[in-house]
């Protein structure tokens, strides 16, 4: 009997990654990419409550500015604050930058992702930005999220937007 299981062994080790393959949960690209395209969509519509709920509970948000906002409340809360969708007074002493998006567009220019594990997926998103009232010249930028799987879908679990050539203050 242990003889049988030596030479079955090797057998099993070879065949693991070959059984594992075929039971896997797909990589979902598409749904990586759905999720992170809602971020633009709820932007373009002012809607801070879908914008919030693409982001995880406990999810991390690092803006143009090196500003660390952590937790989906504080995350949706300072966007909604810079689109003018709350009252002026809530953040408190950020009142220069209260509505400057709320007339703006966003646009993705590509967006590429990359699966760190089944359930982990980094997507890097090359933006446009219209319409902010402290410059009439389009902002770009690159955002990394970093995306989990959570309850069948992908939420924002970090985020960190980069101003390429940065003309604003």
């Amino acid at each position: 009997m242990n003889r049988l299981l030596l030479l079955l062994f090797p057998l099993v080790v070879l065949a693991t990654p070959f059984a594992a393959s075929l039971f896997a949960v797909p990589r979902d690209e598409e749904g990586v990419r759905r999720a992170v395209s809602g971020f633009v969509d709820a932007w373009n519509r002012h809607d801070m409550e879908a914008f919030g709920k693409l982001f995880a509970p406990d999810a991390d948000f690092v803006n143009v500015a090196g500003e660390w906002w952590k937790g989906r409340q504080t995350i949706q809360m300072r966007h909604a604050y810079a689109h003018g969708t709350v009252p002026a007074g809530a953040p408190g002493d950020q009142q220069r930058y209260y509505g400057i998006f709320k007339s703006s567009t966003l646009r993705f220019t590509q967006i590429d992702v990359r699966f760190l594990r089944k359930n982990v997926a980094v997507a890097h998103v090359s933006m446009e930005l219209l319409g902010d009232a402290r410059t009439p010249d389009p902002r770009h930028s690159v955002a990394t999220f970093v995306l989990t799987r959570q309850g069948g879908a992908w939420l924002i679990a970090v985020a960190q937007n980069t101003e390429v050539n940065r003309t604003v203050t």
